[in-house]
């Protein structure tokens, strides 16, 4: 049982930040481990008053050993891994009494940056796919296609099916339940697309074509839109690995997140919604939720966000850090935050699911099937895409959140109090497949979740000296 200090009685000790001390990438201390299961060491000084949020991060990819990864989109294995660092200004310095609540902002507007990138990325890989696969000989596409899933580490059982399943002559409403997610309904659609514009131009699809002339059909603007469409929904399962924050003496100060994409990733958010787990093995033995959670304070301090992790069983988990700033130090106050950064958590949840659960509804929708919108401003705060979002996520059947850590400290920059709480949720409890298929339209929330805390919870708090957040599964 950890000490639980109150936070009025701690003690601010900004001189006593913690020397960086030299970090040997865990990961080459087992090469059997795929690059999501792989622990990542906790970084020391992650809050700083005059280094960049940037350069911080690149110094934190380079000691990981992941600058190789970020700069060739590559994993050891040959998976493709997209790691990428994200920027957000915090629009309240330090002084001013919402600093703590312009940080969350900051972090989520990161985020947003972050997933942003991921999808102007994914345009290129999905756009690449779509060209190369018609240029083959149609015997030698769905071998092709099961080939790059296996690369990605899907299930081998499920992808044969999935790949026979993108090639075959179903049309849109017609397909089969193996490939109603975003990631190969989306491929399907831009077969079907890429297909439809070659039969225009007089060509035989069901033969191989010129790289040229497919390359033509992809720059036409109906078929970018497509693709904008799908990109933007394979970024779904995205998460921050490390989290950095710069205070300076005056000034508005910035946060920075170092984020991760992996096909797998995607494809649990899609069987989560869609409990189609043909593609998705049951994970290995991973760590328990107590230790998923850092020790250090001051490492949660800079940690805010949802994360997909799995558990001493193999079975997955999401979890969501969230923060709240008491108005005084009084227990009542910090009592009073601690049920906000509990609501925020809760919401984090919802927000993580909706968007999963919106972007299939998007693509399986047959509407859109030959109708796409302009993804410009998907990644913004005050979207329509954004909104409905917490429309959908407010809806959802989502019950079994619990409350697994709570935890108190004082911010550097201005010894203000904040707390935090890690909310859990367990994918086994999922209760989402179905329910976005069945209601087209958006709903009214549910009444909330009236979830507890679990028994075990602990709260804890600590003078703070300044460490940062690294995900330990990803």
């Amino acid at each position: 049982m950890k000490n639980c200090k109150s936070i009025g009685a701690l003690k601010f000790l900004l001189g006593g930040a913690l020397a960086t001390a030299a970090l040997v990438p865990s990961w080459a201390q087992d090469g059997k481990l795929e690059l999501e299961q792989k622990p990542v060491p906790e970084l020391p000084n992650s809050i700083s008053s005059s280094e960049t949020v940037r350069s911080r991060m690149d110094k934190f990819i380079r000691e990981q050993g992941l600058r190789q990864v970020k700069d060739n989109k590559k994993d050891e294995s040959g998976r493709t891994v997209v790691i990428d660092f994200a920027v957000a200004t915090i629009s309240a310095s330090s002084s001013d009494p919402n600093f703590v609540n312009a940080r969350i902002a900051a972090f989520n507007k990161a985020m947003l940056t972050a997933k942003g990138q991921c999808a102007e990325f994914q345009k290129i890989i999905v756009s690449t796919e779509a060209i190369k696969k018609v240029t083959l000989p149609p015997e030698e596409r769905a071998k092709a296609d099961a080939e790059r899933m296996k690369l990605e580490g899907l299930a081998q059982e499920g992808v044969v099916k999935v790949a026979q399943a993108l090639n075959s002559d179903l049309r849109d409403k017609n397909l089969t339940p193996s490939i109603l997610t975003a990631a190969s309904y989306g491929t399907k659609l831009l077969s079907n697309k890429m297909h439809a514009q070659l039969r225009k131009k007089g060509l035989d699809p069901a033969k191989p074509v010129l790289e040229q002339e497919a390359k033509v059909v992809a720059d036409t603007v109906d078929f970018k839109n497509a693709v904008a469409t799908v990109a933007a929904a394979r970024c779904t399962g995205i998460k921050s690995i490390a989290s950095f924050e710069q205070n300076p003496s005056s000034g508005q100060g910035s946060v920075g997140v170092v984020t991760v994409w992996s096909e797998k990733l995607h494809a649990i958010a899609d069987a989560i919604v869609t409990n189609n787990w043909e593609l998705i093995k049951l994970g290995e033995p991973g760590k328990t939720v107590a230790e998923h959670i850092p020790d250090d304070n001051r490492t949660l301090l800079t940690t805010y966000g949802t994360m997909l992790v799995r558990d001493e069983k193999g079975e997955y988990v999401v979890l969501a850090y969230a923060q709240a700033q008491p108005r005084t130090k009084n227990q009542q106050s910090i009592d009073l935050a601690y049920e906000v950064a509990k609501t925020r958590g809760y919401g984090l949840i919802r927000s993580f699911m909706g968007e999963a659960v919106e972007v299939n509804r998007q693509l399986l929708d047959s509407d859109t099937s030959t109708v796409f919108t302009d993804e410009s401003t998907r990644y913004q705060e005050e979207s329509t895409f954004s909104k409905r979002v917490k429309a959908v996520g407010d809806a959802l059947p989502i019950s079994g959140m619990t409350v697994a850590y709570e935890w108190e400290t004082l911010h550097p920059a201005n010894n203000s109090p904040v707390v935090g709480v890690v909310v859990q949720w367990k994918v086994a409890s999922a209760q989402i497949a179905g329910h976005w298929a069945k209601h087209k339209s958006v709903g009214g929330a549910t009444g909330g979740d009236q979830a507890r805390p679990a028994n075990a919870v602990s709260r804890k708090s600590d003078a703070y000296s300044g460490q940062g957040k690294t995900s330990r599964d990803y």
